[in-house]
C-alpha cells in the first residue's frame, strides 16, 4: 500500500471496520503459521520501535510478540500516538507490559508479532478508522 503522505514509500494498511471486535488486531508475518525470524528479546534488550500514522491522536496501540507454535507464550505493551495523521515513531517496552497481561520471559521464543490500533474500542465505539504501519525495528 502507498503511504498516505510519500506515494513512493510502501507501507501496511489496516482498516478497523466499524463491526471490529475491541481486540481486533493485524498480524504480520513473513513465513509459516504466521511467524517471523525469532526476535532478538533479552532482559537487556526489550524496546522496539514501531512507525504508525493513526487518524486520531492518544489512542492505544497495542503490540504483543508471541511464540508462534504456543499462544500462551507472549506479551504486550503498549503506546500512545501524539500526534493525529501524521507519521510518528512509537517506542514499545516489552519489560513494561500492558495491565492485565504476561509479564516477559525472555526465555520464550518470540516469532509473531500483532498490532492492535485503539486496542479496548469496538469499532462502533469510535475505535474504527484506517492506519498504516512500517518500520518494525529493534532499539538495540
Amino acid at each position: 500500500m502507498a503511504d498516505p503522505t510519500d506515494s513512493s514509500n510502501k507501507v501496511a494498511k489496516v482498516i478497523k471496520a466499524s463491526t471490529a471486535e475491541l481486540w481486533a488486531g493485524t498480524t504480520f508475518s513473513t513465513g509459516d503459521n504466521f511467524s517471523i525470524p525469532t526476535l532478538p528479546i533479552t532482559a537487556d534488550d526489550t524496546e522496539f520501535t514501531l512507525r504508525v500514522w493513526s487518524p486520531r491522536a492518544g489512542i492505544e496501540v497495542r503490540l504483543k510478540v508471541e511464540d508462534a507454535s504456543d499462544p500462551t507464550r507472549s506479551v504486550e505493551t503498549v503506546a500512545y500516538p501524539t500526534a493525529a495523521e501524521t507519521w510518528e515513531t512509537l517506542n514499545f517496552d516489552f519489560a513494561n507490559e500492558a495491565s492485565g497481561t504476561a509479564a516477559l520471559n525472555t526465555s520464550y521464543t518470540f516469532n509473531k508479532v500483532s498490532v492492535f490500533f485503539d486496542f479496548g474500542k469496538t469499532g462502533g465505539d469510535g475505535g474504527g478508522g484506517t492506519f498504516y504501519f512500517d518500520d518494525f525495528d529493534s532499539n538495540f
